[in-house]
């Protein structure tokens, strides 16, 4: 389908109008562009067949010119349809008054919406952030940036390899990702396995608008200031290059305020727990293994936050456990105070039930987007706020943490006041429906409306005087919408009528008349409803401009707010569970009595969970190896551990009787058999390079799970390469990570004779004759059966076929050399060869 950039003679054919278009569609880029005409939005050429498929809306032409349209006025509930289906949405707006306009009305976009800066509050998960993210490099160094607009979070770090900044992509997840071209050309690699990983709509943009100088004018203009360095960002230019990029990028390119946001903070990922996409996958932290939502998680476990920038925050702080224990203990100590006061636990709670999301409400105050029920909401919240501080700085146990927060918190009663006075409790949604504003807030106003609401008491007074003057008795004065007012009157008194009745119109059985008082009152009447309309519009977008005011004090006060509701849902949780507060200390030993699985334990399945204990420490317990049948709970049982490390890291209380525990500042796991077909690699290949990932950056303050190494190959690959991981695990300086290893290689359970710190340990199973019953109960010792066959027999297998397994593993098991004790050959330091990748190659394809 051809466009008007196609020919120059096609263009100079174009109306006035489409040139106009032509030049909004060039300002548009890529995104579909969506026209101002009247009361509907406009799609031309491709535009048009793309809204007509993805919307389910006509497709039309006029002169050849294929055409769509949607109403203005539901305009938004098509773009939101658009953009859940990851497209570009320009919107090009009538930027001058018709009745002003000397020839055609001037139009231009006003706007681009992406995925990653919609705000419509029906695509928003109350409790996600959508963030818009940029790459950039400089000096080896890879930038990262990311920004929320309807939340003003504006965060930046650096990293020094790939493999670090695509975990915290993953953990990001943006929803959209701009890069410079000259990356997109180096890594397209890198940003494939992004992509892979959390998709995201990408932007490329030229290298140019990346450059350091250009990006850090912009953060120094936009925040006021004379240096960056009081964000952090001094002699880091990958992150600096990355914050100015995007900020430049959603101002300038997608036409879209970032006034409120007035706020840039930079992190380093050395200060929280490393948990990589994979052990983030495994562990279930915010999304299922099936699934995107967060049900059977352990946020959804741990959420009983009652805003969205508390459940926004608890996300965050489940993806970046603390490794600061004065930290760790600041929040334990607030959970702490709020489980002992029970009662201001619950009048806190009732004060928080009234809060909406001042973030997202405070965005839309700043960029022109707030309807009159934002602006209540927002009266609303903070209503509260007195209470709240009081209520905290009131408990007899102060809490540092909770302190600091309840004083940063604004009332802002001014604000407050402005509002209650201004508009009335239940407002309409959209501005151009009226009765916003209360009696009494506007004097001009007041009176358009005592016209517009007087006039049936002034038709019944103007009717009584006409009959009284005219002597028609019969005389009646009306309105329709078609002819407006008129004065109705019969057949028989037709020649009765004053001269000043004018004829209107003829019935059957009648005449109706106007007079000229009539249509000036007609005319009043008429003219003050759309000046109610009119100033009301006006009216609200003053006070609109009053409340921008303290956009920066609301922002505050609602990042305030959601560490106190964080807070306030690990107390109510613990209350409600029974969880205690662990001991969090810097030391290596990892103590938990009767721990139980948070998630599962939540989750009321119908029989008591079984509690377990771990012990590990430096010395002689470094390596716990974890041997039993198949559904015993052997998983269950190592996820558990690192779940509750973690919960106690974030600085909630746990699931257990008593816990002391040992910083661990990186949690891996290698759980489960997957292929990843879209890079050829097969089960094993996947299960190799996500030990190998551990094996090199595990540290002696790390926490690995290791679920069946080995399974992917054949028998004795498998149990050479798992003896080999243990060991290297046991014995590498700086590597002696704790470990849980589960396995069925009963051959491994030899490891707690030949290295000190490998332990044995085993699911105790009641066995019969007949059948095994799993207790879920983890014990000293070590098992060389796996039951396996019991396991198919549970899963449905026919009996004939678990019958011939039976028979076949007698066999095996009398004619094998299973009695003989398993003695791997001393370790032998093997000499460095430097080989050539080709060689390389050659050997292992050999």
């Amino acid at each position: 389908m051809s466009t008007p950039e196609d020919s120059i003679i096609e263009t100079e054919k174009l109306s006035p109008m489409m040139l106009q278009w032509r030049a909004c569609k060039k300002a548009a880029g890529d995104a579909l562009l969506l026209f101002r005409m009247g009361d509907f939005y406009e799609a031309f050429y491709e535009d048009a067949a793309m809204l007509s498929k993805e919307a389910d809306v006509n497709l039309t032409s006029r002169q050849g010119i294929p055409m769509s349209g949607i109403p203005w006025h539901t305009s938004e509930g098509y773009v939101d349809k658009l953009i859940s289906k990851g497209l570009r949405v320009a919107i090009a707006e009538q930027t001058e008054d018709p009745k002003l306009a000397k020839g055609i009305v001037k139009r231009e976009v006003v706007r681009v919406v992406t995925p990653g800066t919609m705000t419509s509050q029906a695509l928003l998960s109350d409790k996600n952030n959508n963030f818009f993210a940029t790459l950039s490099v400089a000096e080896g160094i890879f930038g990262f940036a990311f920004v929320d607009i309807t939340t003003a979070e504006f965060h930046v770090a650096e990293f020094k390899n790939e493999h670090d900044l695509l975990n915290d992509v993953y953990r990001v997840r943006p929803a959209e990702v701009l890069v410079p071209k000259r990356f997109k050309e180096k890594f397209s690699s890198l940003l494939d396995e992004m992509q892979k990983n959390a998709p995201f709509l990408l932007s490329v943009e030229d290298d140019w608008r990346f450059s350091l100088d250009l990006t850090k004018e912009k953060l120094i203009s936009h925040f006021k200031v004379h240096s960056l360095d009081g964000f952090g960002l001094k002699e880091m230019p990958a992150a600096t290059i990355a914050a100015g990029a995007v900020l430049a990028y959603i101002q300038e390119n997608l036409c879209i305020a970032v006034d409120h946001i007035s706020e840039l903070s930079t992190y380093n990922t050395s200060d929280y727990m490393a948990l990589d996409r994979t052990t983030q996958r495994n562990l279930e932290l915010t999304e299922p293994l099936n699934g995107i939502s967060s049900k059977n998680t352990l946020l959804e476990t741990l959420d009983n936050t009652l805003t969205p920038m508390g459940g926004r925050l608890l996300k965050q702080w489940v993806k970046q456990p603390l490794l600061s224990i004065v930290d760790i203990n600041q929040r334990q100590h607030g959970v702490q105070i709020f489980v002992d006061e029970s009662i201001q636990l619950e009048r806190l709670r009732l004060f928080f039930e009234n809060i909406k999301d001042l973030e997202r409400i405070a965005m839309r105050v700043s960029s022109s987007h707030a309807n009159p029920r934002d602006l209540v909401a927002l009266k609303n919240s903070l209503e509260p706020i007195p209470q709240i501080k009081s209520l905290i700085t009131t408990i007899q146990k102060e809490s540092t943490l909770l302190i600091a927060e309840a004083a940063k918190l604004k009332p802002l009663p001014e604000l407050t006041q402005l509002i209650t006075h201004a508009i009335v409790d239940a407002p309409p949604f959209r501005t151009n429906e009226g009765s916003i504003f209360r009696s009494g807030y506007n004097k001009e106003l007041d009176e358009l409306r005592e016209i517009s609401h007087d006039s049936k008491a002034w038709i019944a007074r103007y009717q009584a005087t006409l009959r009284e003057d005219s002597g028609i008795k019969t005389l009646k004065v009306g309105y329709t919408r078609i002819t407006g007012y008129f004065i109705e009157v019969s057949k028989g008194q037709a020649g009765n009528v004053p001269e000043n009745f004018l004829r209107r119109q003829t019935l059957v059985n009648g005449e109706r008349y106007i007079t000229p008082e009539l249509k000036e009152y007609e005319s009043k009447v008429l003219t003050a409803e759309e000046k109610i309309i009119a100033l009301e519009s006006t009216l609200f977008a003053e006070l609109r401009m009053e409340v921008v005011k303290h956009v920066a004090d609301t922002l505050h006060t609602a990042q305030s707010l959601a560490v106190i509701d964080v807070i306030q849902s690990f107390a109510h949780i613990a209350r409600q569970r029974g969880y205690t507060r662990p001991d969090v200390h810097d030391g290596y030993a990892l103590q938990i009595d009767c721990g139980k699985h948070p998630v599962i334990e939540s989750l009321h399945i119908g029989e008591p969970f079984v509690a377990n204990d771990i012990d590990m420490d430096a010395a002689n317990k470094r390596l716990l190896l974890i041997t039993g049948p198949n559904m015993a709970g052997k998983s269950t049982y190592i996820r558990q551990v690192a779940l509750l490390v973690i919960m106690a890291q974030i600085g909630s209380f746990i699931p257990a009787a008593k816990a002391s525990i040992g910083i661990v500042d990186k949690v891996f796991t290698r759980i489960g058999a997957s292929d990843d077909l879209s890079r050829g690699q097969s089960t094993f290949m996947v299960e190799m390079t996500e030990t190998a990932n551990i094996l090199n950056n595990a540290t002696s303050r790390s926490l690995v799970l290791l679920d069946e190494i080995g399974r992917g190959t054949s028998t004795y690959d498998g149990i050479s390469i798992a003896w080999a991981v243990a060991e290297h695990l046991l014995t590498t300086d700086g590597k002696m990570a704790k470990t849980l290893f589960a396995t069925h290689y009963w051959e491994l359970t030899k490891l707690e004779e030949k290295i000190p710190g490998a332990v044995n340990y085993t699911v105790a199973v009641h066995e019969t004759k007949e059948s095994i019953v799993f207790l879920r109960k983890i014990i000293k010792g070590g098992t060389d059966k796996s039951y396996g066959i019991h396991v198919g027999r549970l899963a449905g297998l026919p009996p004939d076929v678990v019958t011939r397994a039976q028979e076949i593993l007698l066999h095996l098991e009398e004619n094998s050399n299973r009695k003989n004790a398993f003695e791997p050959p001393k370790k032998k330091k093997i000499p460095k060869v430097k080989t050539s990748s080709q060689e390389l190659q050659l050997t292992f394809f050999g």
